[in-house]
């Protein structure tokens, strides 16, 4: 390897930046007025942190990746409770 080259990011580290995006993702969609693509971000976000809590040793960073999904989780619900209501016919 040459120096200043990173090495190749693991899987863990892969789905943690890609639950970070997810997360990013959501907020700027929150922001912009998009509430149901916000809210798939949320939930996704919130699956691959659960899955990264699956099968994580460390109690620290378990309860870390725990808390952050149940926070996503959280304000999926909150934004679809914010969602008007589609009437029946």
């Amino acid at each position: 390897m040459q120096a200043g080259t990173k090495p190749p990011m693991t899987r863990s580290q892969k789905l943690r930046w890609l639950s970070n995006q997810l997360i990013n993702d959501a907020a700027a969609d929150e922001k912009g007025g998009n509430t149901g693509t916000a809210i798939s971000h949320y939930l996704q976000a919130a699956d691959i942190l659960l899955l990264l809590a699956k099968v994580e040793e460390n109690y620290t960073t378990w309860k870390q990746y725990t808390d952050t999904a149940a926070k996503c989780q959280q304000r999926a619900r909150a934004l679809i409770a914010l969602q008007p209501k589609a009437e029946s016919v």
